[in-house]
């Protein structure tokens, strides 16, 4: 597993940013990742639309893997849902904007 802090940015209003909310990456590909974390909807902004969902908005992450330095991906969520474990989570499927080099190269999760 690996640590993830995440801001989501209104895709309606680009200068609205929530507050940064920590969680965890249950699944990392060169493609995107899924992550489990405790809120969906940051200071309002939902990870996937806004309220009318007419607009995409935008997650902005850093991933912590233990023993390497920290990745910066951007993206969209494409699907969440509630999570099993633990009680009241939620997860959410996100496909990174770019690739990041050091996901293509390997990178595995210990």
């Amino acid at each position: 597993m690996a640590t993830v802090v995440f801001t989501v940015q209104s895709g309606k209003d680009p200068g609205r940013v929530s507050s940064p909310v920590t969680a965890t990456v249950r699944d990392l590909t060169a493609l995107g990742m899924s992550v489990v974390t405790p809120k969906i909807a940051p200071d309002g902004i939902h990870v996937m639309y806004d309220t009318l969902m007419t607009s995409r908005n935008k997650v902005d992450a850093t991933v912590f893997v233990e023993g390497e330095p920290p990745v910066r991906v951007s993206g969209k969520v494409v699907w969440f849902r509630g999570a099993d474990e633990p009680k009241g989570a939620y997860i959410f499927g996100m496909e990174f904007d770019t690739p990041p080099r050091e996901f293509q190269e390997g990178l595995t999760l210990r």
